[in-house]
């Protein structure tokens, strides 16, 4: 047997020390050791003289050794001549070619804490660059490099702390010698060195977070005892971690040890050691020569997070880069994240009696055909025998089951499966009618790239999930019949839909009670509906395709889940929620659905944006649903583009675009809804409607090509604010209805601009009605209206039409046209001023008074009378009729 003290131990840091001394017997241990007692007594003088030493106030000096700036030194070691104990030398950013003897409690720091920024290099190889003379000093934040002894070197001293430093291309990185004790060497990254850290003879010194690679040694340990080290990862070595010789009672916990070329661990005769949480993985993870042991490769199992992420503490994780797991084929039936059987770990007599389960599943295989040999030949056999985090691999063929999955995190998945594949040749269809083809009561539950078909009837489902969370149905194909596949017919002509315009037809997907599920990329068809969620909460629905079902994707009682990117058409009705609040749709297609395209029932505040509804009888439908947001929708070639009725009230449409369809938004019973920023166009009937509603409130919207653009029946309290609308029948049309306001909209370029009929009490102020072809302002039968402040020029018949309108008011208006005002019938009443007050009025004159009289020739009425006294109202009074008579009438102010 070859003794531990080889070319691995601690001292390989000095190849002086080794070189022609043989290390295969105690004789040249010996050797070893006389050659070092001069070095002890010298430090244990050095000691006796820093203990005698006086103290003084801390100083900071700086060094630089660059022309630019002026410091207290240009040489580290010049500080450390000149510092007394409690010091700090901030050394500024460069490279220092420098050994450096620090023999005083002092701290020694980058300034920039930067180890690629400030480098010390070795001035002499032969000697170290940093040699610790004393306790309680600190290095942190350099590049160290280039020492064919250590970068570091602490001969025999105490708290001293090594701390963000970048260590390499030295024999050793960091030298803890003879009896170092309750040192602290934290975060170094140490690279290409023969050791990365070494302690000889030291105890009680703590090492954490440490980056270890492309060493021969990781961490060796000779004779150094009551050590702890955490978290350290320690990687591509030859040799991981070397514990040798009375190398006691040590904690290594939670390190990862991996990928190391000749083992993860050497240990040789040493007792009392805990090793634990640590993870391994190593082509061989610990190699001994031990002939006795007594180390505890695991603690008592106590809750906590494990290094492998589970929730108790135990044993480590051993794995290989094989992706081999150990124990082999041992099952974690309680879920503890503890493997049920101990570990003999390999090539020695150790036990791990804990050992942690790591992250690799077992993979089964299933088929049923006569080509590779699997597992099993049924889906529910292997589902019967998996344990939560395994992969059931099903081969393609035909397998007609209905299966329980009763397994956690399990994943079924067919083994043919590729994204962009339409193949679907692993299919799954059901045994039995009357039940569910997959019923999943496991959370964490994937179902990939499986043809799961029917025939299913109500209330089955082609998968049910009740009572589940974090599953995810991904890239099915789910249909409600089955079509033999023999037949060779393409997958678009023989598309596995079933006629559903019977009752008893079931659902695609089910999902009942559950919650953090994803649906994704999945082709749902021909059920009664392709996709449910009852009772269920943030789910996601990605990407998914249903069609030529009852329902496309049916949210019943069930709140804050996202649908987005989903593909609904051919259906009666693509989506539907219904006493669902919290629900975000969004980026999706919904096409040729017969009745409605995305209905929401008794629904509160949820979310439509930036889809496209197009060909349905009603694109968007809410019935007694309050408090949703319609955004950034496109609507278009529907009966019905959004439809609002039956007391939806309080909704917010914003920025949708509505065109080419009979109506484009309709509201009809409904109060206290917000439409703003939408465009409405190209309608057969009315681009904007509002109906037996009141105080809804449009706002920036745009409505042009429609027959009646914006069209109110029998509404009140309605707020109509900075409208625009153009190329209709009607830009706006008011019927039986009162109390509006219609303030600041621009409706020009159509037959009729405004067009109040059987209407009272509203107010029209602020508007423009240009350039219609007909009326500007229509009245009639509408009496008790207030008109002013409006802008009403170049319309082809006349600015103001009123028929049978008395009690109105009308002043402050601008007129020019050809033919201004036309009063008919009985308009008893009407006023067309209002008393003189002092405010600016519609020309920038100083009164308030009536309205400005003009034509495009320049003859009309106030453009031809006097002002005499400049008060800005004409001298004389401008009569339309008995019935009309403005008496204060506005004059031109421009001379």
């Amino acid at each position: 047997m070859n003794s531990p003290y080889s070319v691995n131990n601690s001292d390989n840091c000095y190849k002086n020390k080794t070189s022609g001394i043989s290390l295969n017997s105690n004789a040249g241990l010996t050797m070893m050791h006389v050659k070092e007692l001069n070095k002890i007594v010298f430090i244990v003088t050095l000691a006796l003289h820093l203990v005698t030493a006086g103290s003084a106030a801390a100083t900071v000096i700086y060094v630089d050794n660059s022309t630019d700036q002026i410091a207290d030194f240009n040489t580290i070691q010049a500080a450390v001549i000149s510092a007394s104990p409690g010091d700090e030398i901030i050394v500024k950013p460069g490279t220092y070619e420098e050994n450096i003897v620090v023999n005083k409690s002092i701290s020694i720091v980058s300034e920039s804490g930067n180890s690629s920024d400030t480098i010390v290099r070795a001035a002499d190889v032969s000697q170290d660059i940093f040699s610790i003379l004393a306790n309680d000093v600190s290095i942190k934040g350099f590049g160290i490099s280039g020492s064919e002894y250590s970068g570091v070197h602490v001969f025999g001293f105490t708290d001293c702390s090594i701390e963000n430093n970048k260590l390499f291309n030295n024999s050793c990185g960091i030298d803890l010698y003879i009896m170092s004790s309750g040192n602290k060497l934290d975060n170094n990254e140490i690279s290409n060195c023969l050791t990365g850290i070494s302690l000889g003879g030291g105890i009680y010194n703590n090492l954490s977070n440490n980056l270890i690679s492309n060493c021969s040694n990781g961490i060796s340990l000779f004779d150094s005892s009551n050590n702890f080290l955490e978290n350290n990862l320690i990687s591509k070595n030859t040799e991981g971690i070397y514990l040798t010789g009375e190398s006691n009672s040590n904690i290594l916990v939670g390190n990862t040890v991996v990928l190391n070329e000749k083992s993860g661990m050497f240990i040789y005769e040493t007792s009392n050691n805990l090793i634990y949480n640590n993870c391994f993985n190593n082509t061989v993870n610990v190699e001994s020569e031990t002939v006795s042991d007594k180390n505890n490769w695991n603690m008592t199992k106590t809750e906590g997070i494990n290094i492998a992420g589970g929730s108790y503490l135990g044993g480590n994780v051993w794995t290989k880069p094989d992706g081999t797991t150990y124990p082999e084929k041992a099952r974690d039936t309680d879920l503890d994240g503890i493997f049920d059987s101990q570990y003999n770990i390999g090539g020695t007599q150790f036990i791990d009696y804990l050992p942690i389960k790591g992250s690799e599943p077992a993979v089964i295989t299933v088929s049923n055909s006569t080509g590779p040999v699997a597992d099993f030949t049924s889906i529910q056999a292997a589902i019967d025998n998996a344990l939560p985090g395994d992969t059931i691999l099903i081969f393609p063929g035909i397998y007609e089951e209905n299966v329980n999955v009763h397994v956690t995190n399990l994943t079924l998945i067919s083994q043919s499966f590729s994204r962009g594949d339409t193949s679907w040749d692993t299919i799954i269809k059901a045994a039995n009618s009357l039940d569910d083809v997959f019923y999943i009561i496991a959370d964490g539950v994937t179902i990939c790239g499986l043809n799961i078909t029917g025939p299913v009837n109500y209330p089955s489902s082609g998968i049910h999930l009740r009572g589940v969370k974090y599953c995810n149905i991904e890239s099915n194909q789910i249909s409600n019949s089955y079509t033999d596949p023999t037949l060779n017919i393409s997958s678009e002509n023989s598309s596995l839909i079933l006629d559903n315009s019977g009752s008893g037809v079931g659902s695609g997907i089910l999902l009942d009670s559950s919650s953090s599920t994803l649906l994704d990329n999945n082709i749902v068809s021909g059920n009664g509906i392709s996709v449910l969620l009852r009772n269920s909460t943030e789910n996601t629905l990605l990407n998914n395709s249903a069609s030529d079902s009852v329902y496309g994707i049916w949210v019943d009682s069930s709140s804050n889940n996202s649908l987005e990117g989903n593909i609904l058409s051919n259906n009666k009705i693509g989506a539907y929620l219904k006493i669902s609040r919290g629900n975000v749709l969004s980026n999706s297609k919904v096409s040729d659905n017969t009745n409605s395209g995305i209905s929401l029932w008794d629904s509160i505040g949820n979310t439509l944006s930036n889809s496209t509804a197009s060909k349905n009888s009603v694109s968007v439908v809410l019935r007694n649903s309050s408090a949703n947001l319609l955004s950034n929708n496109t609507v278009s070639d529907s009966n019905y583009g959004l439809w609002l009725y039956s007391s939806s009230n309080n909704n917010k449409l914003n920025d949708n675009r509505v065109l080419n369809n009979q109506i484009g938004i309709h509201v009809k019973a409904s109060s206290g809804n917000v439409l703003t920023g939408n465009s409405a166009s190209d309608s057969n009937g009315s681009g904007i409607s509002v109906w037996d509603s009141a105080k809804n409130t449009l706002i920036n919207n745009a409505a042009s090509n429609n027959y009646v653009s914006i069209y109110l029946q029998n509404s009140s309290e309605t707020e109509f604010l900075n409208n625009s609308v153009s190329g209709s029948n009607y830009g706006m049309w008011v019927a039986y209805s009162s109390s509006n306001n219609l303030s600041d909209n621009n409706v020009s370029n159509n037959r009729f601009g405004f067009y109040l009929k059987n209407s009272s009490y509203n107010r029209l102020s602020g508007n423009q009605a240009n350039s219609n072809s007909g009326h500007g302002i229509y009245l009639g039968f509408s009496g008790n209206n207030i008109l002013d402040s409006n802008r009403v020029a170049s319309n082809s018949e006349y600015g103001l039409y009123l028929l049978d309108s008395g009690n109105s008011s009308v002043y402050n208006n601008y007129f020019n046209n050809v033919n201004n005002i036309y009063l008919q019938g009985s308009n008893t009443g009407t006023s067309l001023n209002t008393t003189l007050t002092s405010a600016k009025n519609i020309i920038d004159g100083p009164y308030l008074g009536g309205n400005f009289w003009a034509t495009p020739k320049g003859d009309g009425f106030s453009q031809i009378h006097a002002d005499k006294n400049g008060d800005g109202i004409c001298d004389a009074v401008y009569a339309v009729n008995t019935e009309g008579i403005d008496y204060l009438p506005l004059v031109d102010s421009i001379p």
